[in-house]
C-alpha cells in the first residue's frame, strides 16, 4: 500500500482545496480542455501539448503513449507500455528526449526501457515538439526533438493551485494523478503523483497478449523567489514499475529511476541581457529484466540488471542586440552504463546478479557550445539561425577495463526564414545536425562513423476564426546513416528521406468540426538501392465532433495504408522490418461534459469495432509460455476498450 500513499495524500488535499477559497487569484478562470485527437502545430516547426489535457485513444501510461496523437509520429509496440517513438520514421538518439532539459536515458541493451518509459505525461506542464534539425540546443537532432518541460512558478500573494484526475478502462487500466503546488512570494512547494495499472490486453481477434503493467511517480520541488524575477530550484523525481513484453524472452521486473535538478535563474538583467539560467541534472536508472518474475519460466532462469547514471549541466544566456534575440550557451554531458547478470535452474540461482559487482561497459561524455537567434527583419519577415559545435567521447571497456576510445567532433546549423500574411505563416529552413554512434549502436559494432544528415523543411500555417491548419515538407539525405541488421550487426549506409505532415480543422457549422491529418515518409538506402527499414506507411485521421463548450463529443477514424516496400531484417536499434503489412481502419468516439468550471468527465470507446490490427513497425511477438499469439508477426493491437475519466483544476 505504500505505493499510493503519495498518490491518495495528494488527491485528498486536492478534493480539500478544489471546493475551498484559497488566496490564490480567486476570480481565475479555470479552462477545462475537451478531449484532444490531434496536437495542432502552433509554430513554424513547432508543436506544443498540454500533457494533462484528455486524449483520445485512452490517455497515455508513458511519453511515447502521448507522442503517437502528433501526425508523423509513431511508436513501436512491445506490450502494453514502454513503446518506442518515432518521428518521420526515425527514433533512439535521433529524437532527443529531455525532462526540464536534461537528457535520460535507458538501460536495456534491447531498448526495453526507452526513455518515454520513465516520463508520466501527467507530471508535466508542457511538452514541445521540434521538427526538423531546426534547432541547436541539444546535440544530435537529426529528426527532431522532444521536451517535457515543468514551468517556472511565482506567486503574487499566497495561495495553491492544482489538478487531479482518475482514469478507469478496460483491461483493468487504472490511472491516478495529483499535482499540488502552494506558495507565497518569497517561494513555493511542489508535489505530484501518478499511478498507472493495466492487466493483459486483448487483441481484436480476443487473444491475451503478454503486455501488463504496473507503474507510479513521485515529483518533489522547491523554489525561492526572492522576486518575481529570481529563482533558485530543487526538483526531486523518483519513480518504480514493473511491465510485461510480448516480443522477447524477458520482462521488466524492475524500473527504477531517481533523479535531481538544481536549476538557477535571473531574468530582465538589463536591457541587453534578458535571462542567465544554470542547471545541473543527474538521473540514475536501475533496471532489472528476467524471465521467471511476470511469466513461467521456460527452461533456464535468467536475469540481467543493466544501470546508467547520467549527469548533465547546462548554461545559457539569453540577450538582445538591435532586432536580434539570441540565446547562447554551454552543455556538458556524463554517461555511463553498467551490467551484472545471474542464471541457473532456478529462481533462488538467477537472483544471484543482485550480490555481484556491477562492470562497466561504456562510458560516453559530450561538451557542446551554441548560438541561436531570432533576428525580427520587419513585421512580416522573420529569420531563424543557429550554430553549434560538440566534442564527443566514447570509451569501451573489456572486464571492467578500458580497451578503446573514440572522438567526434561535431557540427550542427540551421537556417530559417518565416513569412506572416493574412493568417498566413509561410517558412522555409535548411538545417545540418551529426551525431555519434549511440551505446546500442556501439554494441553492434565499435567502428561506426558519426552520422550527419542534411535536411530542408518548409511548410505553411493558416488560422482564422473557423479554420486553422498546417502543411510540413521535408527533404533529408543522411551521409554514413546507421543501419541496424536483426543479427544484431551494425554499419554505414547513405539514405535519402522525404515526406510531409499535415491537418486541418473546419467549424463548417457553429460548434460542428470536421478534422484531417495525413502523414507520410518515403525512405531509401541509397548504399544498397533499396528501402530503408522501419519506415511507417502512410497514415490519415479524420475526426467529427461537436463542443459547444460544455458538451462535446466525436468520432474518429485513424486509416493506415498497407506496407509493401520493406527490407526484411534491416532497421534501427529500436526494431527491423519483419514483413509486408496490409492496411487497416479504426473507428473510435469520445465524448466529454463540463460538470462546472473546474471539473469534466470525459469518456471514450476506441476501435469500438474491435478490429484486428498491427502497426507495420511494431515488434515480433515471441513465444510466452500460456499465451496463444501467434510467432514472429507483428504484436497486435488492443481490441475494443471503454475508459472514463474525470479530472479538475483550481
Amino acid at each position: 500500500m505504500k505505493k499510493y500513499a503519495l498518490l491518495v495524500a495528494l488527491l485528498a488535499i486536492f478534493s480539500d482545496l478544489a471546493f475551498a477559497k484559497t488566496g490564490f487569484d480567486e476570480n481565475r478562470t479555470v479552462e477545462l480542455e475537451g478531449i484532444t485527437v490531434t496536437a495542432s502545430q502552433d509554430e513554424s516547426l513547432r508543436v506544443h501539448i498540454d500533457p494533462k489535457s484528455p486524449v483520445s485513444p485512452i490517455p497515455p501510461s508513458d511519453g511515447a503513449g502521448l507522442l503517437k496523437n502528433i501526425p508523423n509520429f509513431s511508436v513501436t509496440r512491445k506490450g502494453g507500455s514502454s513503446g518506442d517513438p518515432l518521428f518521420r520514421g526515425l527514433g533512439g538518439s535521433r529524437l532527443p528526449i529531455t525532462t526540464d532539459d536534461n537528457f535520460l536515458y535507458g538501460g536495456c541493451g534491447g531498448r526495453m526501457d526507452p526513455p518515454t518509459a520513465y516520463i508520466f505525461p501527467s507530471s508535466y506542464d508542457r511538452v514541445m515538439i521540434t521538427k526538423g534539425p531546426q534547432t541547436v540546443i541539444y546535440p544530435g537532432i537529426i529528426t527532431g526533438a522532444v521536451q517535457f518541460v515543468r514551468d517556472d512558478v511565482y506567486f503574487e500573494k499566497s495561495g495553491a493551485k492544482g489538478d487531479a484526475g482518475v482514469t478507469a478502462g478496460s483491461f483493468g487500466r487504472f490511472d491516478g494523478f495529483a499535482d499540488i503546488t502552494a506558495g507565497a512570494r518569497f517561494g513555493y512547494v511542489r508535489v505530484n503523483g501518478v499511478y498507472s495499472k493495466q492487466d493483459d490486453y486483448k487483441s481484436g481477434n480476443g487473444e491475451s497478449v503478454h503486455s501488463k503493467f504496473e507503474r507510479n511517480s513521485q515529483m518533489a520541488q522547491i523554489g525561492l523567489t526572492p522576486d518575481e524575477y529570481t529563482l533558485a530550484e530543487f526538483t526531486y523525481d523518483v519513480s518504480r514499475g514493473e511491465a510485461a513484453y510480448a516480443d522477447r524472452m524477458m520482462d521488466g521486473s524492475k524500473f527504477d529511476k531517481d533523479a535531481y535538478r538544481i536549476k538557477l535563474s535571473k531574468d530582465d538583467i538589463s536591457d541587453t541581457f534578458k535571462r542567465v539560467n544554470f542547471q545541473y541534472g543527474y538521473s540514475y536508472v536501475d533496471h532489472v529484466m528476467d524471465n521467471y518474475n511476470l511469466r513461467e519460466a521456460m527452461g533456464t532462469y535468467r536475469a540481467s540488471n543493466p544501470d546508467r547514471r547520467t549527469q548533465s549541466a547546462n548554461l545559457g544566456v539569453d540577450f538582445s542586440v538591435g532586432a536580434a534575440e539570441i540565446k547562447a550557451g554551454l552543455d556538458w554531458l556524463d554517461d555511463r552504463h553498467r551490467a551484472r547478470s545471474g542464471s541457473g535452474m532456478n529462481a533462488t540461482a538467477a537472483n544471484s546478479y543482485k550480490y555481484a559487482d556491477r562492470t562497466t561497459d561504456q562510458e560516453a561524455d559530450n561538451m557542446g557550445i551554441f548560438a541561436e537567434a531570432n533576428i525580427r527583419l520587419t513585421d512580416e519577415h522573420l529569420l531563424v539561425a543557429g550554430v553549434r559545435h560538440d566534442r564527443s567521447n566514447a570509451d569501451y571497456f573489456t572486464n571492467g577495463t578500458k580497451s578503446k576510445e573514440q572522438k567526434f567532433d561535431l557540427n550542427a546549423a540551421f537556417l530559417r526564414y518565416e513569412y506572416y500574411s493574412d493568417g498566413f505563416t509561410y517558412f522555409a529552413g535548411i538545417g545540418l545536425a551529426q551525431r555519434i554512434p549511440d551505446f546500442w549502436e556501439r554494441n553492434k559494432n565499435k567502428n561506426l562513423d558519426k552520422e550527419s544528415n542534411t535536411q530542408i523543411d518548409a511548410g505553411i500555417l493558416y488560422k482564422n476564426d473557423g479554420i486553422r491548419g498546417s502543411f510540413n515538407i521535408f527533404a533529408s539525405e543522411i551521409d554514413d546513416f546507421i543501419l541496424v541488421y536483426s543479427n544484431s550487426t551494425a554499419k554505414n549506409i547513405d539514405a535519402k528521406r522525404y515526406g510531409f505532415e499535415g491537418e486541418a480543422e473546419w467549424e463548417f457549422v457553429k460548434n460542428y468540426k470536421l478534422g484531417l491529418a495525413a502523414a507520410y515518409t518515403y525512405g531509401k538506402n541509397r548504399s544498397d538501392d533499396k528501402a530503408l527499414g522501419q519506415t511507417p506507411p502512410f497514415e490519415t485521421k479524420v475526426s467529427l465532433g461537436y463542443d459547444n463548450d460544455i458538451v462535446s463529443a466525436a468520432v474518429v477514424t485513424r486509416y493506415v495504408a498497407a506496407k509493401h516496400r520493406i527490407a526484411v531484417g534491416e532497421g534501427n536499434i529500436i526494431g527491423q522490418d519483419i514483413a509486408k503489412s496490409g492496411d487497416f481502419a479504426v473507428i473510435s468516439i469520445n465524448g466529454s461534459w463540463k460538470i462546472n468550471k473546474n471539473m469534466g468527465l470525459f469518456l471514450g470507446a476506441d476501435n469500438i469495432f474491435d478490429k484486428e490490427c498491427s502497426e507495420f513497425i511494431s515488434k515480433g511477438s515471441y513465444d510466452v509460455a500460456g499465451y496463444n499469439q501467434p510467432l514472429g508477426v507483428q504484436i497486435s493491437e488492443p481490441g475494443r476498450q471503454f475508459w472514463a475519466r474525470i479530472q479538475g483544476k483550481f
